[in-house]
């Protein structure tokens, strides 16, 4: 049998495991420190990239509201240029159309109004009799500036004079012969007339 000899003293061994013990107590301690240090660093971090969230907010909340505005400001722009190129296209010389009713008209004739339409003319006009009216729609309809007359009312009236004599009311008046007024829708022929008055 071997015997067993221990050369090691017993106190070295309760140094070692003490200096285990110290050196476990030292490395939990700077893991606690690290840890106490990267929390406070966190906090840290977090109340900075809180203040920036609140800023970007704000920031995003300006540059909606500006894209938004520009977003109405475009349509509005757009509705301008609508209307524009709306006008410009049925747009027309105003001119040569009253230029040509007024030879058409006949003599004790009285062009009393006019409206001008997108593809159309109105026309007010007082005639003595209904011979001159019928004249007036044969006119209008060999006119090359329309492509069609409506008609589309004819009523009498009787023309205010000054008179020194007083009629009474209840009296017929045979001196005074009634007049008639009639309304016209003139249909406009574009083509010719956006050719300044000459067949394209």
């Amino acid at each position: 049998m071997v015997p067993e000899i221990n050369l090691l003293p017993k106190i070295e061994r309760k140094q070692s495991s003490n200096l285990v013990i110290i050196l476990g107590v030292v490395l939990f301690g700077v893991l606690l420190l690290f840890l106490s240090i990267q929390l406070f660093s966190l906090k840290k971090d977090i109340s900075t990239l809180s203040s920036e969230e609140t800023q970007l907010v704000a920031q995003r909340e300006g540059l909606v509201a500006q894209v938004s505005s520009s977003a109405s400001a475009q349509q509005e722009q757009g509705t301008l240029a609508n209307s524009v190129t709306f006008v410009e296209s049925v747009s027309y010389p105003i001119s040569p159309l009253i230029d040509e009713v007024h030879s058409l008209i006949l003599e004790n004739t009285y062009l009393r109004d006019y409206q001008f339409g997108e593809t159309a003319v109105d026309l007010v006009v007082d005639f003595e009799t209904m011979n001159d009216l019928s004249v007036f729609v044969e006119n209008l309809l060999n006119s090359t500036y329309f492509t069609d007359v409506q008609v589309q009312s004819i009523s009498t009236f009787e023309p205010s004079g000054n008179t020194e004599d007083t009629v009474d009311s209840a009296k017929t008046n045979f001196d005074v012969q009634s007049r008639y007024s009639a309304t016209f829708t003139l249909i406009m022929d574009q083509a010719y007339l956006s050719a300044g008055g000459a067949r394209p």
